[in-house]
């Protein structure tokens, strides 16, 4: 039996779906009133079967702060893959962003501690790896340095590996993976799909800046194997392309049917928009970006993925076959 927290977003859908094609028993943690329907489009996108194998799974009512479901969820379980987050750059989340992804972990933490399950897998991000900024690479030994333009984000994520750290001092055996830009079908208007979105309704423009992508199914095969070939205490970072953004942006418009963006972004355009932004929204809504989506786009971002390439011997897909799948899954009747 596995227990999979956050499995309706994108990393925890194809984390079960990797843990039901090998055959699994899998209980995943559902908050109240949620709907796990999006978990069935993406078995169904996947397999001929997969409304089939989405009654395999075992939905367990329950929060990341509930420690009686957490407990009771974990009861009989051999590996736990905490996948469950919240992804914002909103400075008005702050609160709630160390709430779900600090309090959060550490009450996962403590549960599989409690409940004795063999492993953890982590699911961390580029965010909490250092050194990857402007000409450097980041690697899984450096670490997250606080600066002043630091995304509550990032700190929160970092903040959560700490935990997980105190879980192994404690006793429990785990590992972390920090994936990058995950590329996958999910749920419209969450995580990378918002830009997915975006982006395939055509647009002329596109950042100075680059980043990494990883293809949501190479995450999930990456982190059913590294939560027993991994090393206790380890970081991997799963990677499937650095690019810059107008590579991004052109791959996914073109997967759209949309000519590629040719007008770059400058800086003070980004500038003005992320402030304008704030202005906006100031007494309801959303904004489309924030001062850290915005300074983020324009900078280049490495990441060396070699150490869980050499541990896994597995080949990661690159940014246009990831881009392809979710077309394929937008555009299914």
């Amino acid at each position: 039996m596995d227990f999979v927290t956050g499995g309706t977003g994108i990393v925890g859908a194809h984390v079960i779906d990797a843990l039901l094609a090998q055959g699994r028993e899998v209980r995943a943690l559902l908050r109240k009133g949620s709907d796990p329907s999006i978990v069935r489009r993406i078995l169904e996108h996947y397999h001929a079967d997969g409304a089939e194998q989405f009654e395999r799974i075992q939905w367990v009512e329950g929060d990341l702060f509930d420690a009686d479901a957490l407990r009771a969820a974990m009861h009989g379980v051999e590996h736990v893959y905490h996948c469950a987050a919240l992804v914002s750059f909103d400075p008005r989340d702050g609160r709630e962003l160390h709430a779900i992804n600090v309090t959060g972990t550490a009450n996962v933490v403590d549960a599989a501690l409690e409940a004795g399950v063999k492993r953890l897998c982590h699911v961390s991000s580029t965010a909490a790896i250092g050194g990857a900024l402007d000409g450097g690479t980041g690697d899984e030994t450096k670490p997250f340095m606080e600066e002043k333009g630091s995304s509550p984000y990032a700190i929160s994520k970092a903040d959560a590996e700490l935990e997980v750290h105190r879980g192994i001092a404690e006793g429990l055996q785990a590992v972390m993976v920090n994936p990058c830009v995950v590329i996958g079908p999910g749920t419209a208007g969450r995580s990378s799909m918002t830009m997915i979105e975006r982006v395939r309704k055509g647009t002329r423009f596109f950042p100075a800046g680059s980043n990494a992508v990883v293809d949501a199914r190479d995450v999930a095969t990456a982190m059913t194997r590294l939560i027993t070939e991994g090393a206790t205490g380890e970081r991997y970072l799963l990677i499937g392309e650095n690019l810059p953004y107008r590579k991004l942006f052109t791959l996914i418009a073109a997967s759209a049917g949309h000519s590629a963006p040719t007008l770059l972004l400058p800086k003070w355009a980004l500038e003005l928009g992320w402030r304008a932004e704030a202005l906006r929204t100031l007494f309801g809504g959303r904004p489309l970006i924030t001062k850290h989506t915005a300074r983020t786009a324009s900078r280049a971002r490495e990441y060396d993925r070699s150490k869980a390439e050499r541990l896994l011997g597995m080949r990661f897909r690159d940014a246009e076959e990831a881009v392809a799948n979710v077309a394929v899954f937008l555009e299914a009747p």
